[in-house]
């Protein structure tokens, strides 16, 4: 019988240092604004685009639509967020931010550049630009597999240089 040699497996090496990073964030962001779970992700997508809908919000934070919905649920009850009927689709709310969020975006990012540079500390610069350039093609790689099999690619929020 055949086994993977996990010490091998470049996917779980990616897997694992990216849920290391992201529960370093998360613990960051609780500890400092009170933020949980995917609430503070919520805040950067709307940062950077406001008056999205629901499914898109969902996309951009890697979170199921219907996982989503009761975090939008409390943000908004907690005053950092706000829904508004779609005028051109009335099934869709659009999200976007409250004064509240507002306020806490540049220390969110702030969080977020400081938590980059703990995980890239001892990180040279070339090293580091190799690692791009190698993720960027396995992305790539697998991209093209995913259209090859006629699915649906998840949104890629890199913008790159092909772009």
């Amino acid at each position: 019988m055949k086994k993977l040699d996990l010490n091998d497996s470049i996917g779980l090496m990616l897997k694992t240092s990216a849920k290391a990073w992201e529960k370093a964030v998360d613990v960051d962001m609780r500890n400092k604004f009170g933020l949980t779970g995917g609430k503070w992700k919520i805040i950067v997508v709307l940062s950077i685009r406001q008056g999205i809908t629901q499914k898109q919000l969902a996309d951009m934070t890697f979170v199921e639509a219907p996982t989503l919905v009761p975090i939008i649920d409390k943000m908004e009850k907690d005053g950092y967020l706000k829904r508004q009927p779609d005028s051109n689709d009335r099934r869709n709310n659009l999200i976007f931010m409250t004064e509240k969020s507002e306020k806490i975006v540049e220390p969110i990012i702030d969080c977020i550049i400081d938590i980059r540079k703990i995980a890239l500390n001892k990180i040279s610069k070339k090293d580091l630009e190799i690692g791009k350039k190698v993720l960027l093609q396995i992305t790539e790689n697998t991209e093209q597999l995913i259209k090859e099999k006629g699915e649906k690619l998840e949104p890629n929020l890199l913008i790159t240089s092909k772009e």
